[in-house]
């Protein structure tokens, strides 16, 4: 290997002295030949300078006439003759000129290369030569300068020889000093500087062979030792670029899992934001707007729970291609985990075209998507912050648009909102609920709340339903409206449904155990919970850790959740009945429950909702409706209960129409376990309470 080097470094240095000495002696002839054809020219040019300036003295100096016969002597004449007479005893190697561009004479007009070098002295007038080489010939150039003398014949044409100014019409008016031409001599390359450049090419072949021939000796030298050498640096290249290849797809791996999103492939939260801030430094650099979009597809949990993680990531990824659809090409779609995605939308010039994409979003998204033989319908809740009319900085901006999208779902979902100053404390005050939710049950902040339920006819209370309560620090006492949809979005619903069970079997156990007649337990029971794997086991350890009876349990569904899977219900609900365990669908005739699987699903009682007995007997459409429910049960041979029964009427009117069991504030107001114990199960003289019938 040092050998090699060594040789490689001796070849270098000889081939760098080499060319140099041929470098050297290339430019040495090329200076001979410049300079022996410059001293020509310029001895030319003083030959023709002497003999131009002898005939003019002449003529002055002998006082010679210039007339028709004389004025073919002056040098303006000769010259031109002598040059032509040189040029040709020379076989044209020499060509001498003297031209102006201003000729009195055609033939002597300058060419093009002439003018250009009459303009370049009068623009360097303290140039007095030019000497250049083109193609294959050199050029002497010398400009002619007007003499006192040549004012005679080139000053004002009143002042010039009167045979002069009768033959001639122009080239007066020059000046002493002026340029009025150029000498131009022009010598071709000679013969014998041909054979100077003949002799160094053969030297220079005769050393470059010389130098391949001491080049292939050296490589004979080491070619042996070059084979082992290369073998091994084309394995170690080839190492190198496997690893190296191997290194770059690890880090555009690392990249995209770093900014995007694996199922999506859209751009992450880290990109999103990145991206995010950019935009606005675009926007307030060419003081254009932005709007921000984030967007929730509303009730996607459900179809994770119910079909599987599968089939929520195909729902995932057919949203992303509709929304790709939808999205111009400068604006971001990002995914920030689950079913949150945003948009940022740059350029933006009219406010109406925002609402324009989020009605776009909102109409592709309904459309149906068909997956593993499962007709899916989803929709979104849609927020929208604005730069720079909402705020100027990226974390706010996100914030806000967050405040507005849960507004939208407040809304009902399914919507689009702009941010509105007041969102951000309805934002901060569900932030601060769902905080507080996760520490309610470690807290024991809970509590169970009792509403009787009782027989119109006799008066006797048959049950009651166990309501939650949240006993807030500082919020005060909150009703499970505000704190239940919150529950279900986070999943703690299942924690405290189960909690729920648990306290009210308890309650429920112990009053009879002190010979109380509760009646039946009526607890709502959530589809999360009902789907939950375990579900069956928890509730037949809670009944046998109270020793609780399947006949004093009634678990209550809810019609609308029932019917978004009805199969998979019919298959659970069946385990529950079972046991023993009578069932109610809660909120009847809100959800479109479909008489087919109604008569498949195995309930013993329908609780018709409150929403229709709020207006009866006066409203004719929800009597219609009411008494339409009456009969599709007792066709069914189903039990009812109706509840928000809060005055005389509404419960005379249910009574006389079949519906015997009733629930409301007529018959009593939700309350605590010691309250309802006091005012409902308490016994007077030995005998149950009976209410007004």
């Amino acid at each position: 290997m040092r050998n090699m080097k060594f040789f490689i470094l001796f070849a270098l240095l000889l081939f760098t002295v080499i060319g140099y000495k041929t470098y050297e002696q290339y430019h040495r002839i090329q200076d001979t030949q410049q300079l022996i054809v410059l001293k020509e020219s310029q001895s030319l040019a003083e030959f023709i300078s002497a003999f131009r300036q002898t005939y003019q003295d002449v003529f002055l100096r002998d006082h010679i006439e210039v007339d028709v016969k004389t004025i073919n002597l002056l040098p303006v004449k000769t010259t031109t003759e002598i040059s032509n007479r040189f040029s040709k005893s020379v076989q044209g190697d020499v060509v001498i000129r003297t031209v102006s561009d201003r000729p009195r004479n055609a033939y002597n007009m300058a060419n093009d290369f002439e003018l250009g070098m009459i303009n370049y002295f009068r623009k360097n007038p303290k140039e007095t030569e030019k000497f250049v080489q083109k193609e294959d010939a050199f050029y002497y150039i010398k400009p002619l300068l007007i003499k006192q003398s040549c004012l005679k014949c080139h000053g004002k044409r009143e002042d010039a020889i009167p045979s002069i100014r009768d033959k001639y019409e122009n080239a007066y008016d020059y000046k002493l000093g002026d340029i009025r031409g150029l000498l131009n001599i022009k010598i071709k390359e000679r013969e014998f500087f041909a054979a100077m450049y003949s002799d160094f090419t053969e030297t220079l072949i005769a050393t470059i062979f010389l130098y391949i021939l001491f080049l292939i000796i050296i490589y004979s030298l080491i070619k042996k030792m070059r084979v082992k050498e290369e073998q091994y640096t084309k394995q170690l290249e080839a190492d190198i670029a496997t690893k190296t290849y191997e290194i770059k797809k690890q880090k555009e791996v690392l990249y995209l899992q770093a900014h995007h999103d694996d199922l999506t492939g859209l751009p992450n939260r880290v990109l999103f934001n990145d991206r995010l801030e950019h935009g606005i430094e675009v926007a307030q650099r060419h003081e254009t707007n932005l709007a921000l979009f984030f967007i929730d597809l509303d009730h996607f949990k459900q179809i994770n729970d119910s079909l599987g993680h599968q089939v929520g990531d195909r729902v995932l990824i057919a949203v992303t291609e509709r929304l790709k659809a939808k999205v111009r090409k400068e604006d971001t779609l990002a995914r920030l985990g689950g079913d949150e995605f945003t948009i940022i939308m740059e350029g933006l010039k009219d406010i109406q075209d925002v609402s324009l994409l989020a009605q776009k979003i909102q109409k592709v998204l309904t459309q149906p998507i068909h997956i593993e033989g499962h007709t899916l319908y989803i929709s979104c809740s849609i927020g929208i912050s604005l730069y720079p009319q909402d705020d100027t900085d990226a974390h706010n901006l996100v914030k806000y648009a967050d405040a507005a999208m849960y507004k939208a779902k407040e809304e009902g979902r399914n919507n689009f909102q702009f941010y509105a100053a007041e969102m951000t404390v309805l934002a901060y005050e569900r932030v601060v609920m769902e905080a507080s939710l996760r520490q309610a049950l470690s807290k024991e902040e809970f509590i169970l709340y009792y509403q009787p339920q009782v027989d119109a006819n006799s008066g006797k209370m048959t049950g009651m339903e166990a309501l939650i309560r949240w006993q807030h620090p500082t919020m005060g006492l909150i009703t499970p409206e505000k704190f239940i949809s919150l529950a279900e979005e986070t999943g703690l619903i299942v924690e405290i449904d189960r909690w729920v069970m648990k306290t009210a079997m308890n309650q429920v156990y112990k009053w009879y155990q002190e010979g109380l007649e509760p009646g039946v337990l009526a607890l709502n029971l959530s589809m999360r919970q009902l789907r939950s794997d375990d579900f069956i086991q928890i509730l037949q350890e809670s009944m046998i850790a109270t020793d609780f009876k399947a006949d004093w349990l009634e678990l209550e569904v809810s019609e609308g959740q029932v019917m978004k899977k009805p199969e998979e219900a019919i298959i659970k609900l069946e385990q529950v009945s079972d046991m023993g365990i009578e069932l109610a669908i809660d909120d009847f005739g809100t959800g479109y429950s479909s008489l087919a699987y109604l008569k498949r699903l195995p309930v013993n009682k329908l609780k018709i909702d409150q929403s229709f007995v709020q207006r009866i007997p006066e409203d004719k459409e929800d009597v219609s409706i009411v008494k339409a429910i009456i009969a599709l049960a007792k066709s069914l041979n189903l039990e009812l209960i109706a509840e928000g029964v809060e005055t005389s009427a509404q419960k005379e009117f249910l009574r006389e129409n079949g519906c015997k069991h009733i629930q409301g504030y007529y018959y009593g107001e939700p309350m605590p376990a010691d309250e309802i114990k006091e005012k409902c199960l308490k016994k007077v003289d030995g005998r149950n309470i009976i209410f007004d019938k």
